[in-house]
């Protein structure tokens, strides 16, 4: 009697377990669907509304901090000259514009080289990862998800391309994620039921409840990072308008930065270099093609360098 009391037990805690891992793999599929979403739609939908509201001022700060470095560079080199007894000549002067000038052309072009790799990057491999492991899940996967196969194309639409951004970027917890959910069935088969004991259902449900840990921590570190931390904002005019003040802010402040250096410049060579630079251009189209070509390239890489 005791006997057949304690298989009654352990068949109600076998099915207890097989209800537990069906809802921890729906809770996972909801995640995956809730990631997938977030980087695929809500985050392109987010940068536009940003874009609609103050990308002119997010770049209007990025040009205006440039130009506010370069001025205190060349006011900061003058006022050396000045300070060490050293009459700022003519020669001088270009001589010190001309060390700028290629010093900030040298940033330019690291920062150009930088964001264009950010642009092209995918997620840095880590030497230990599990090379064996990740392409044996991605053949699974592909044998599961492939047109060829038979695979139900409505699952081949809502996966596929999550398969393959996790494997190019070697993401081995996202593919073990998609593997658990798309090549394990939700519900456990007659046949499987009868195979899997009650320690092996305990350790599959483990697993899928690390994959479900990992999954929700991936999606609030997620939600911590632009554009998503502004994604309440966006929908609150009030905030909209506190925003942009603070942006305007950090604008006016650059302006009285950068006049405050171009003051220093012309109290040190008796030159307005700002105006200087507008009579320049007016003369050699050549300057003010490159700096049209400098200010083009912020606009491309806006949300590169600050998103």
């Amino acid at each position: 009697m005791s006997q057949n009391h304690s298989h009654i037990e352990l068949h109600q805690d076998i099915i207890a377990l097989k209800k537990a891992i069906a809802e921890a793999k729906h809770n996972l599929e909801s995640l995956i669907h809730l990631h997938y979403r977030m980087n695929e739609v809500d985050k392109q939908a987010l940068h536009d509304m940003y874009d609609k509201h103050f990308k002119h001022l997010e770049i209007d700060i990025q040009k205006k901090a440039l130009l506010q470095s370069e001025l205190q560079r060349r006011a900061e080199l003058l006022m050396i000259k000045h300070q060490r007894g050293e009459k700022l000549t003519p020669e001088l002067i270009a001589l010190i514009h001309k060390v700028v000038d290629k010093e900030f052309a040298a940033i330019k072009a690291r920062m150009k080289s930088i964001l264009e790799q950010e642009a092209k990057k995918t997620k840095s491999v880590n030497v230990q990862t599990d090379h064996a492991s990740l392409s044996k899940l991605y053949k699974e996967l592909a044998k599961k998800l492939h047109p060829d196969s038979g695979a139900d194309p409505e699952l081949t639409r809502m996966y596929w391309l999550s398969v393959q951004r996790a494997y190019d970027a070697k993401d081995l917890h996202g593919l073990h994620a998609l593997h658990t959910l798309i090549c394990n069935n939700t519900h456990l088969n007659p046949i499987q039921d009868e195979s899997l004991n009650y320690e092996e259902l305990k350790n599959e449900l483990k697993k899928i409840e690390e994959l479900l840990s990992k999954e929700q921590h991936s999606i609030e570190v997620l939600k911590k990072q632009i554009p998503f931390c502004y994604d309440l904002g966006l929908r609150d005019e009030s905030w909209i308008q506190q925003h942009g003040e603070t942006l305007n802010q950090q604008i006016l402040h650059f302006d009285r930065e950068i006049e405050k250096a171009n003051e220093t410049i012309r109290l040190l060579t008796g030159n307005n270099w700002l105006l200087d630079q507008e009579i320049l251009d007016s003369h050699d189209s050549s300057l003010k093609e490159r700096r049209e070509y400098n200010d083009e390239f912020i606009d491309a890489t806006y949300f590169s360098g600050r998103h």
